[in-house]
């Protein structure tokens, strides 16, 4: 079906929008419909929609999900680096919203927003490193008298705040996650709050945005092929969380499961018991995920296998490194990288091949440990101060 610019910024106001308002939109603009025949590609079809949102917001913010995930690319020895124009990932709409001269984008390596309108600085500065947390942007969206949740060619289950819900209720199958990267070149530490690994932690929320439509909180108006839905963020926010109190599963695909249990089965850690659970803060320390490796070689030129001793908390890899390529990835003594994501081997022989194989088959999760006086994360761990605490630590698999 057809539909035109007009239409556009009909369907926008009758949806709910005033001049005003602050708009968070998710769109999907190829499933609107027809465009205009001035419309030639997919910038003039962005084009279109933007200049039609500005002529309803223009006294307003719009704002755009310009989610990147850099930090979750990131090495230790290869540090990611996040800048105000690294590519979202998540549509061309936003990618052209961020390379508009007036816009403004948060300061967030895995789910940045770009913004457009008055108020912008205010919005996205003086954030916190956390991308769900107190601070967040997230935090200041859903406190807006006069914010809004807009989904063009989208249903109504697009909830932007989707997992800053799941972090304020403290769901069993999120956690944080400490990352580090670069924000324009400086080494910076950044908490984001990952899923565990199962289907059941799948993010889903059309159950959500069905009972919000239903009880009148999602308006939609009709355009070309599909609808433009609107609602308030903070009425939608407010009915989500009290949905999510009664119900930790209520944004998420699965049902209510025992995910330590899941992940014990999964990651196969070694047991040393504890009540401390991966995710948890203690003081300013947060405990990492548990961790496991079922495979570790790494193999010469010739098919000599030169260790099968990977650093604790390595990555899973399975690739050929040249040896520049693999000097960042070896130590003589054991090396633990849970505060910085990476991978490598543990080598007590001088190197001659020119090439070599490197398998690690790793496994992380959500999971329950201690803290005593055989197990506790203190500075001379990281730093590899004591060689012979490492060594027995080590060799006693606590970080198994």
């Amino acid at each position: 079906m057809k539909y035109s610019y007009k239409d556009i910024v009909n369907a926008l106001k009758q949806s709910g929008i005033k001049s005003n308002d602050t708009v968070f939109f998710s769109t999907s603009l190829g499933m609107v419909g027809i465009p205009p025949s001035s419309v030639k590609n997919l910038e003039d079809l962005n084009r279109l929609f933007l200049d039609a949102i500005r002529e309803v917001l223009y006294d307003g913010n719009i704002i755009v999900p310009t989610y990147s995930y850099t930090f979750g690319k990131s090495l230790a020895s290869n540090l990611a680096n996040f800048t105000r124009f690294t590519p979202a990932e998540i549509g061309d709409f936003p990618n052209y919203v961020l390379k508009q001269n007036d816009a403004i984008r948060s300061i967030d390596p895995f789910v940045s927003v770009t913004c457009i309108g008055k108020d912008c600085k205010k919005l996205l500065t003086n954030l916190s490193n956390t991308s769900y947390g107190k601070g967040s942007f997230f935090e200041k969206l859903v406190n807006l008298e006069n914010s809004k949740c807009c989904s063009i060619g989208l249903g109504p289950n697009w909830t932007p705040f989707i997992h800053y819900a799941d972090y304020l209720a403290n769901v069993p199958h999120r956690y944080d996650k400490l990352f580090w990267g670069k924000i324009d070149g400086k080494k910076t530490p950044w908490i984001y709050s990952v899923r565990y690994v199962s289907e059941n932690s799948y993010p889903y929320a059309h159950i959500a945005g069905r009972e919000a439509e239903k009880v009148g909180i999602w308006k939609y108006v009709n355009i070309g092929r599909a609808r433009i839905y609107t609602a308030s963020c903070k009425e939608y926010f407010n009915f989500v969380m009290k949905k999510l109190y009664k119900n930790p599963w209520y944004l998420a695909k699965g049902e209510n499961v025992d995910v330590l249990k899941e992940e014990k089965e999964r990651v196969k850690y070694f047991d040393i018991g504890g009540n401390i659970i991966s995710g948890e803060w203690i003081d300013d320390f947060l405990v990492p995920e548990r961790w496991n490796y079922f495979e570790a070689k790494l193999i010469d030129e010739n098919g000599k296998i030169i260790s099968t001793t990977p650093w604790i908390h390595s990555l899973s890899i399975e690739k050929e490194l040249s040896l520049e390529e693999l000097k960042p990835h070896i130590s003589y003594y054991p090396k633990n990288v849970f505060f910085n994501r990476d991978f490598g081997f543990v080598v007590k022989e001088k190197l001659t091949s020119k090439k070599y194989k490197v398998i690690i088959k790793s496994a992380f999760g959500k999971g329950i440990t201690k803290m005593d006086n055989d197990f506790i994360f203190i500075e001379e761990w990281i730093n590899h101060k004591n060689y012979q605490k490492i060594k027995q630590v080590f060799e006693k698999g606590y970080f198994k």
